[in-house]
């Protein structure tokens, strides 16, 4: 399976209807691969887990499976790079009913979780922070995540934004496991996680909306663990974004008048930046997290047509935005001299405060402004 990234080539997602869009649908699968929230909807991966879920309650201040459930995800961490793997993962995301996808998966202690859809024979790099290639070009590297994959850094994220707790044991794959779950800090189930109870391996992941509806779910249909459980894995391809951006050269690429935000509404931290060069000009591609969700927004110099083919003008959050499809929360805009491309995998009222705090030409409250002088004309012309 291809798990995105932008065109090196001539195509860039400011001036190609058709590049925009074929990025932003891939962006999606690979951020619903990665195990992140997408939009609201029903409908479970089939697995032996889905009827282990433990009780939802929430543990009170000390707990001591708060601790528990930290360890067992610090630990799931040092397994996804420690650990050699192998499997087929089955993904359900939510939108219109559900839609269902397989992927299978190769990991080498060390290295990036390589993907590919049965019956393909390209393998690339499990990164959902990167956009598809396109033209030969390969996808970028980015840490923070991959395919049922956990890092230090989205443990982190997680407990500084999230209650994490021990809560029972289950099986996934024929493989026993022990259960997390991830509450909201003002209440609500936000996820659940099966670890390996023998290597700590994520073997499945749930995630909910602000409601506690079921809105993405991926899970190992099979899988094989340890030294020796891999063969066959796929090459991996030469990547196109070459240079990740540091602080310093954020810092300067914000002072030369590039409208680069820091941290995201919804406790959304800025884990990753990068950069790269098209015959349009630089695209800068930002990535945040808050260890659940997951958004992209990509930035590059020039402006979008009055129409965009096969997209829709919609509006969002008082703001006119094109949208591939509203449900795959998809949109782009232009504002100031630049292009905006957001790509998320997260709740939908996450979606919409992201879309508030980035700039726009069209003013907030644009739609609100409209229907009140619509009422006033109503008001005018009513007996």
């Amino acid at each position: 399976m291809e798990f995105r990234s932008w065109p090196a080539g001539s195509m860039s997602p400011g001036t190609d209807p058709a590049a925009l869009r074929l990025i932003t649908t891939a962006v999606v699968v690979g951020l619903v691969m990665s195990g992140v929230a997408l939009v609201s909807g029903r409908g479970p991966v089939a697995t032996e887990a889905a009827a282990q879920r433990p009780s939802a309650g929430r543990p009170g201040p000390g707990d001591p499976a708060q601790a528990a459930g930290l360890k067992l995800l610090s630990q799931a961490a040092q397994a996804s790079r420690s650990i050699s793997y192998q499997g087929v993962e089955m993904a359900w995301w939510g939108p219109g009913g559900g839609d269902m996808s397989m992927v299978e998966v190769w990991h080498q202690p060390g290295g990036q979780a390589l993907t590919r859809a049965p019956g393909t024979t390209t393998g690339w790099p499990d990164q959902p922070h990167q956009p598809v290639p396109l033209a030969g070009s390969g996808g970028p590297n980015l840490d923070e995540a991959g395919v049922l994959t956990m890092s230090t850094r989205l443990v982190s994220l997680l407990a500084a934004n999230y209650v994490i707790a021990a809560a029972g044991r289950g099986q996934v794959a024929g493989r026993p496991a022990r259960i997390v779950t991830v509450r909201r800090r003002a209440g609500g189930l936000a996820a659940w996680f099966w670890l390996d109870s023998a290597t700590s391996l994520p073997l499945r992941r749930e995630m909910f909306d602000a409601r506690a509806h079921l809105i993405s779910n991926i899970a190992f249909a099979e899988v094989s663990i340890g030294r020796g459980a891999v063969s066959g894995e796929p090459a991996a391809v030469a990547r196109a974004w070459r240079t990740t951006l540091a602080p310093g050269q954020l810092a300067r690429l914000r002072a030369g008048g590039w409208p680069l935000p820091g941290p995201l509404p919804g406790n959304l931290t800025l884990i990753g930046a990068k950069e790269t060069s098209t015959s349009s000009g630089p695209v800068v591609d930002l990535d945040y997290s808050d260890g659940l969700s997951v958004v992209s927004v990509f930035v590059q110099r020039g402006h979008l047509p009055a129409r965009l083919s096969g997209w829709s003008q919609v509006a969002l959050e008082g703001h006119k935005v094109f949208a591939d499809d509203p449900d795959d929360l998809c949109f782009a805009w232009s504002a100031g001299g630049f292009v905006y491309t957001l790509i998320a995998a997260a709740p939908q009222q996450t979606v919409g405060q992201v879309v508030v705090a980035l700039p726009h030409d069209d003013g907030p409250g644009w739609l609100s402004r409209m229907k009140h002088g619509l009422h006033r004309l109503l008001s005018w012309v009513s007996p």
